[in-house]
């Protein structure tokens, strides 16, 4: 009966829902493969993000033990996973999200969904002292409780979203759907009847005669509190204020087996009283509305991300909510890796963040430069980007704007796999077609060292060719690459280089520039720098 009331996330009303407009808007979103989360560092990030809803391991001497939430953090932590992988396909409900994500992002509004969490939490935990307690008459108690929790919490909510007047139109769904349930007759018929029997059960007085083994339960005798008649009569021997060296213990929540007999007594002295209170919990007995309770896990989405960005200005990431445009170019300020940043923010030290974009013609970007300079990091941000903006959330940068990607599409760098037969090249081959079937000219593809298992011409040749598909189809695409040849494809490619430090080649800077490539600059400066350059090796010669 309680487990019911608690239930935690239900198929979702799309009239209440914070991620999308209807139950059409979601058409067939794709799921992406394990290879792109996993290339892209999506489910780092995901964990860095929302890995405090998990539910903590219990500990091997805590047999028995459930911690409080911990089915409805499984349940909310398993849906976050599903719906963090499985971007919209219509670019129209990811700017609706995002209107939601900039609504929460302004501390009124946040702190009121923050303060509705806080109550369902409370609910929750009252339904499940319900569900654990021996005692018929405590569990129904609890159940009141939950009831007038439930109800002053939408109160609660609707006032203070209100007040807050947000201006996305799903906020404003919302708040509209949840003054039309205020309004309902069950809704105020369920408020009324908890807090009267609440009411009802504090002002129950009786009293308890102890002898021996033996315990009596008695009405009320209206006699006076002997407590009160001992401090009185003490009260002269008073000489100011002292010390308390009285030992403070927490009660236990729960009652005990002589608790639980005492209130079963109780309840004959009073049964009418009794008999409507359990008539209310098997009347109410799934008083929770879905629609609430999916509320409450919609919004660790957005709060929880909100959360999370705060977190990474400690790695000097700054955020924002991305301009989604359905043509034109593209334009990134600022941008890092979020799951580098989330390891930054644990130290000490800050990331590097880097811009780029693609205006007019331009579909292509290769980064090019020395090794651990940067290059990959750089890629794996510009997938990152792309598709967080397509989830609705703001992006780690401190000003976006990006062409909504329909299906981002990844090929990194793997280890030669046994089981299917086929050598690095052919592997390389077979992915990179799957690729190119997949794009459209709605895509984004991250490429990471392609063909680097066979010799420089045929690296070249195959790279120029898989460009030039690419290029027919109209996606946009960042590669990282050894080859400068494929720098200068066409006028459509736009040429970054990772940078070095100028006064000492080997250091590596992490800024990624718009400029020419030249393979032989960063050989040049090692060259200066260890005094090998033709010039340095003549001078030598002729001395």
């Amino acid at each position: 009966m309680q487990e019911d009331s608690a239930r935690s996330l239900q198929p979702i009303d799309a009239s209440v829902s914070l991620l999308s407009d209807s139950a059409h808007d979601e058409s067939a979103p794709p799921t992406y493969q394990d290879d792109f989360i996993r290339d892209l560092f999506l489910d780092a990030i995901f964990d860095a993000a929302y890995g405090g809803v998990e539910p903590r391991k219990p500990k091997a001497y805590s047999y028995g033990y459930e911690e409080v939430d911990a089915r409805w953090r499984g349940e909310v932590f398993a849906w976050l996973k599903q719906a963090f992988v499985s971007a919209p396909s219509d670019a129209r409900v990811a700017r609706r999200r995002q209107q939601v994500a900039a609504d929460l992002g302004r501390d009124e509004l946040a702190q009121a969904m923050r303060s509705f969490q806080l109550a369902m939490a409370s609910m929750r935990e009252h339904l499940l002292r319900a569900e654990r307690t021996a005692s018929a008459i405590e569990a129904q108690g609890w159940f009141v409780d939950a009831a007038r929790i439930y109800g002053e919490a939408l109160r609660q909510l609707a006032t203070t979203l209100a007040a807050a007047a947000p201006r996305a139109p799903l906020l404003q769904r919302l708040l509209a759907a949840l003054q039309a349930e205020l309004g309902g007759a069950a809704h105020a018929c369920l408020v009324t009847e908890a807090t009267a029997l609440r009411e009802e059960l504090d002002r129950v007085c009786y009293a308890v005669r102890i002898e021996g083994d033996r315990v009596t339960l008695l009405r009320d005798p209206q006699a006076e509190d002997f407590s009160a008649l001992v401090a009185r009569t003490f009260e002269r021997f008073r000489q100011g204020e002292v010390r308390d060296h009285r030992a403070k213990l927490e009660a236990p929540a729960d009652m005990n087996h002589i608790e639980a007999q005492i209130i079963d007594r109780v309840a004959l002295l009073h049964p009418k009283l009794f008999a409507r209170l359990e008539q209310f919990t098997r009347e109410h007995a799934r008083f929770a509305d879905a629609r609430w309770l999916n509320l409450d896990g919609e919004l660790v989405f957005y709060l929880g991300w909100w959360d999370f960005l705060r977190r990474m200005r400690a790695a000097g990431v700054e955020s924002c909510l991305p301009e989604l445009a359905d043509e034109g170019d593209v334009e990134v300020v600022e941008a890092a890796d979020l799951a580098l940043a989330a390891q930054a923010a644990k130290t000490p030290s800050k990331v590097v963040c880097n811009d780029f974009a693609l205006r007019g013609a331009e579909r292509m970007l290769v980064v090019t430069g020395p090794n651990h300079g940067g290059k990959t990091t750089l890629a794996r941000t510009f997938g990152q980007l792309h598709y967080i903006a397509a989830l609705g959330l703001p992006v780690a940068a401190r000003s976006a704007r990006v062409v909504f990607p329909e299906r981002i599409l990844t090929h990194f760098e793997r280890a030669e796999n046994i089981d299917n037969q086929r050598g690095k090249l052919l592997d390389d081959l077979v992915r990179m077609r799957a690729i190119i079937e997949a794009a459209t000219a709605r895509s984004v593809v991250v490429m990471n060292e392609v063909f680097s298992s066979t010799s420089l011409d045929d690296a070249v040749w195959l790279g120029q060719r898989m460009m030039g598909r690419l290029r027919d189809v109209g996606c946009r695409c960042i590669f990282v690459t050894f080859l400068d040849e494929l720098a200068r494809f066409d006028a459509g490619t736009v040429s970054l280089v990772a940078q070095v430090d100028a006064a000492d080649p080997t250091v590596r800077t992490f800024k990624v520039v718009r400029r020419r490539a030249d393979g032989k600059a960063y050989a040049r400066a090692l060259a200066q720098k260890y005094r090998v350059t033709r010039e340095a090796l003549l001078q030598r010669i002729t001395r």
